[in-house]
C-alpha cells in the first residue's frame, strides 16, 4: 500500500481514484485529504463520484451535483 508521503504532489482526482481501486488505506486517504470522520470520507467520494471499496453507489439529485459544482465555480472564480 502506498502512504502518506507517496501522495505529495498527487490531485485529488489521483488520491481518491487510488482509494477506490484499494491502492490506499482510508486513514492515509483522511490525512491527505484533511478529514476527521469517516463520514466525511465517504461523502468526498460518492460527490465525486467515486465509490468506497465494498460500498454501493450513494444516490446524489442532480439538484445536490449542481448546487456543489456551482459553490466550487464560485469559489474558483473568488481564487482567481
Amino acid at each position: 500500500m502506498i502512504d502518506l508521503d507517496e501522495l505529495k504532489g498527487c490531485s485529488l482526482a489521483d488520491v481518491l481514484e487510488k482509494l477506490e481501486q484499494g491502492r490506499i488505506g482510508h486513514r492515509t486517504a483522511m490525512a491527505w485529504l484533511n478529514v476527521k470522520s469517516y463520514d466525511e470520507l465517504v461523502e468526498i467520494m460518492h460527490t465525486n463520484d467515486r465509490l468506497m471499496p465494498g460500498h454501493q453507489p450513494m444516490r446524489v439529485s442532480p439538484e445536490t451535483r449542481a448546487l456543489v459544482r456551482s459553490i466550487f465555480r464560485q469559489q474558483a472564480t473568488r481564487a482567481g
